[in-house]
């Protein structure tokens, strides 16, 4: 089974982010999952903004091998396509506190799918909790800016 994803930026939460909209399937029957990626591989190469998923199944229907390539360039937050089922906000005040009650949930209009591209946090936001139904990702400001130097140049050293 071969899924194709089209990839396109939204905004949901105030954050914009780039998101997958399944756009077909496609049977493989007995191929093998390398061949399958290598022909879909030669078909989308030259074609920005897709993610293709290929899976191979066992008789009893559990997923044994699975492949990902992609056209999209960008911040990896899942290996693979995720449907996105809720989005939280961490506003900039909460950073390092427990609020009392659980942050809003925002849900994406339709079935959507997060794998990687692009993700900008609006000004006053910490960070973004995106839950799918492969796991929950924490995205804060700090990851997207990469590994802060100190004044020596080196991540993470004292500079003594």
């Amino acid at each position: 089974m071969a899924r194709l994803y089209h990839a396109f930026d939204a905004s949901i939460a105030g954050v914009r982010l780039t998101l997958l909209r399944l756009e077909k399937e496609i049977e493989l029957g007995s191929a093998e999952v390398l061949d399958a990626v290598s022909d879909l591989r030669e078909r989308y190469a030259n074609t920005p903004g897709y993610v293709v998923e290929v899976v191979r199944y066992n008789k009893r229907g559990e997923e044994v091998e699975a492949s990902v390539f992609a056209t999209v360039v960008g911040t990896v937050l899942f290996p693979r396509p995720a449907r996105l089922i809720v989005v939280r906000v961490i506003e900039e005040e909460l950073r390092g506190s427990r609020p009392l009650q659980p942050l809003p949930a925002v849900k994406p209009p339709g079935e959507l799918y997060i794998s990687l591209g692009r993700i900008e946090l609006p000004e006053g936001v910490w960070g973004v909790i995106l839950e799918t139904d492969r796991g929950v990702r924490l995205v804060s400001r700090d990851m997207l800016a990469g590994v802060k130097k100190d004044s020596s140049g080196e991540p993470g050293s004292s500079g003594a």
